[in-house]
């Protein structure tokens, strides 16, 4: 049992180091291109101007430089290849004799590294000259290398939370976490390792094309760090739900207090039905709905209740919530319109640390983790919670917590 347990966390640290590597080094790269983006669009504005006045392109150059205020060298590249400054900047500029790498910077903005590493553009002119706008990448080398010492020691401190929690967990373990609880657990980590790779993937594939340039168009490369972004708040949301849960299976104690249930419920669904003008909302909520628990966790309970039912049905879909007292118990119910469930799901218990509902699609938003969630806090609450199809048609949760 100690050599399994010795394995998981192993595992367990291993697995967080190569997540951490990768969001951070994605994260690091994104940045990268984010500044090349912003180098080549400079570039581009002074080329755009060049070709809107060919007649005048060196003034034109000249002009958009200082009207933008623009930290870019400009030069003249003669057909013979004679080359002359016309514009400094803080770039070292060691200048290009060779005529084809001046023409390869006709396509679009293009970095050398001899002898000086620096990133130009090239404009054709009248009489068969070049104009070569250059632009210095030391900033940007800088700012690279500061977010790869600061990758180093968040990777550093991630292996040290997870050598802190890999302890935790096995310490519990050898208190009586019996083999199946440790089998479900290893099995919630490669669903959670699985939901993260994704949008890792996505993250990887958008900064390799940016940073081969494969983006060329400025709005293309705004979608590209858009789908960035999104894929980004993503996995913020995965793990702010698996933290949550990490929370909710503590074994500390927590600080119960009575909780008035109809009022947070009522508030919760006013704020729906605010957002939500085109469904049909059926309410049963009497007064005086007293029970014992977390105010914060109960209502992230009924916050992801609610949720589930943007995210998985029509905006049409009527939606019914009931509330009422059953002996020493608070009953709520929450029914909707939906498309529910697959039958073998409804009866099935749902255990903290489950595996994701693989009936919901990711594609539909949230983590995948909202029911674990409510069972999870149903389950620190000494509660019951009950799936069945609804008289609407779709899915009935049913959850009774103590008063």
């Amino acid at each position: 049992m100690k050599k399994s347990g010795s394995k998981f966390a192993v595992i367990s640290i291993i697995v967080t180091t190569v997540l951490s590597t990768l969001i951070g080094g994605y994260a690091t790269l994104a940045a990268r291109s984010a500044d090349l983006a912003q180098i080549d669009q400079s570039l581009k504005k002074v080329v755009t101007r060049v070709n809107a006045f060919p007649s005048e392109a060196i003034s034109a150059a000249i002009l958009t430089i200082e009207d933008e205020s623009l930290d870019l060298t400009l030069s003249l590249v003669t057909q013979e290849g004679d080359e002359t400054i016309i514009n400094e900047s803080h770039l070292i500029y060691p200048g290009i004799t060779d005529l084809a790498l001046v023409r390869k910077g006709l396509a679009g903005a293009f970095t050398t590294a001899k002898p000086t590493e620096f990133r130009f553009q090239s404009a054709s002119i009248a009489g068969g000259d070049y104009l070569v706008i250059a632009s210095s990448l030391d900033k940007l080398n800088e700012n690279f290398i500061s977010n790869l010492k600061n990758l180093g020691i968040f990777t550093a401190g991630a292996d040290a939370l997870a050598i802190f929690f890999s302890i935790y967990f096995l310490r519990r373990h050898n208190r009586g976490l019996d083999a199946q609880a440790l089998q479900r657990m290893q099995r919630f980590l490669g669903d959670a390792s699985h939901e993260l790779r994704t949008p890792l993937t996505v993250i990887k594939g958008y900064n390799e094309m940016l940073s081969k340039g494969q983006f060329t168009q400025v709005s293309d490369q705004a979608r590209a760090f858009s789908r960035v972004s999104s894929e980004i708040e993503r996995m913020e949301s995965l793990i702010h739900d698996l933290l949550l849960l990490a929370e909710l299976g503590e074994s500390k104690p927590v600080n119960f207090a009575e909780v008035d249930f109809d009022e947070l419920v009522k508030a919760h669904l006013n704020d729906f039905q605010v957002l939500n003008t085109s469904r049909t909302v059926t309410t049963a909520i009497p007064d005086d709905c007293l029970v014992q628990g977390s105010r914060d966790h109960l209502s992230r309970l009924i916050q992801n209740c609610l949720s589930n039912i943007l995210r998985h049905t029509p905006s049409d879909a009527p939606v019914s919530v009931s509330l009422r007292n059953i002996g020493k118990r608070a009953e709520l119910r929450i029914e909707d319109g939906g498309p529910g469930l697959p039958d073998s799901a409804y009866g099935s218990e749902i255990k903290f640390m489950n595996r994701f509902d693989p009936s919901r699609s990711r594609e539909s938003g949230g983590s995948g983790l909202g029911l674990s969630i409510i069972a999870a806090i149903v389950q620190e609450h000494s509660g019951e919670l009950e799936l069945s199809k609804s008289q609407l048609g779709g899915l009935a949760v049913t959850i009774r917590i103590p008063n």
